[in-house]
């Protein structure tokens, strides 16, 4: 049987991207047909379940790929619809609870404080910063009210993106109007660990994502990683130590890295884009460097469907 796994998303009621938490769990019959066991926003608070409905639910067979109704062998396309084609048995999430209305500037002061309870910071201009790129409560209840798609660094368990910029429509800010960073003589070690953010976003080490980072130990000349080394680093310990010239170079390869083992997770992406973030790379330079390692365009549905099947489809 395989453990629980998380997915962060973008919450498809309020839009923030990266505070919507799928949680995937093999002992639950609807995540046997590729549908999340439960999901929910950690800033509008949100909430649903994943229901099977067709047929009477016996014992998920998740690790085998079967369907939990009739124990037929699930196929790619019946994943994709989330339907059992030898019983009719299907999987859905339904709604349980629905999301605060953000766009009401006081409501969301009121989430936001909640959170900030969560997240520890000493206030709410903190986590404004450190989680919305500085914006303000006004700006942000006007683009909720639009229904802008709004990218934070809340991302449940993967809450590790400080300094992921607020991105919309409206032209960002010019490099003038930002923070510098202090930057402290190059180290080979910070850019390493840059790449590894990406390796460890997704939770998993895979096997082909292993020559990238060789390649890189071996032309800077640095010794194999350590033990305490692989975990998702915060762009603030480790951004400034990057020198300028070398950044946009670094993110490209990031974003190889991202795409070493043919699916781009959302997770990796986010960490690419949160270090872009950190050092005012344009996120459409991340976007070609995305687009020349991907092989073709694929949904975001349709990478994180690769994904499930790996971890529910394994024997």
């Amino acid at each position: 049987m395989r453990a629980q796994v998380e997915v962060a998303a973008e919450c498809p009621e309020c839009h923030a991207r990266g505070t919507w938490i799928e949680l995937y769990d093999p002992s639950v019959a609807a995540s046997a047909l590729g549908v999340a066991a439960t999901a929910h926003c950690r800033l509008c608070e949100a909430v649903r379940e994943g229901r099977v409905t067709g047929c009477t639910v016996r014992a998920p067979a998740v690790a085998s790929g079967r369907c939990p109704c009739c124990a037929h062998v699930l196929t790619d396309a019946e994943l994709g619809v989330h339907k059992c084609a030898a019983c009719g048995a299907s999987a859905t999430l339904v709604s349980v609870r629905a999301g605060a209305a953000l766009g009401d500037a006081t409501v969301l002061e009121e989430r936001l404080r909640a959170v900030l309870r969560e997240e520890g910071d000493a206030d709410l201009g903190e986590l404004l910063a450190r989680c919305f790129g500085g914006a303000d409560i006004a700006s942000l209840a006007r683009l909720f009210a639009a229904g802008e798609a709004v990218d934070t660094a809340l991302g449940g368990s993967l809450d590790v993106f400080g300094g992921a910029a607020l991105r919309r429509a409206e032209p960002s800010r010019p490099p003038s109007d930002r923070p510098s960073l202090r930057v402290l003589p190059d180290d080979g070690r910070a850019m390493l660990r840059a790449l590894v953010s990406v390796l460890m976003a997704d939770g998993q080490r895979d096997p082909r994502e292993a020559p990238v980072i060789d390649a890189f130990l071996g032309a800077e000349g640095l010794a194999p990683l350590e033990p305490d080394e692989l975990r998702v680093w915060r762009p603030a310990e480790i951004a400034a130590k990057v020198p300028g010239g070398r950044r946009d170079e670094l993110v490209t390869l990031m974003a190889q890295l991202a795409y070493a083992d043919g699916v781009a997770d959302p997770s990796e992406v986010r960490v690419v884009r949160a270090f872009a973030d950190a050092w005012d790379i344009p996120q459409s330079s991340v976007d070609a460097a995305l687009e020349r390692f991907s092989g073709k365009r694929r949904s975001r549905r349709q990478r994180l469907l690769d994904r499930l099947r790996t971890f529910f489809l394994a024997e």
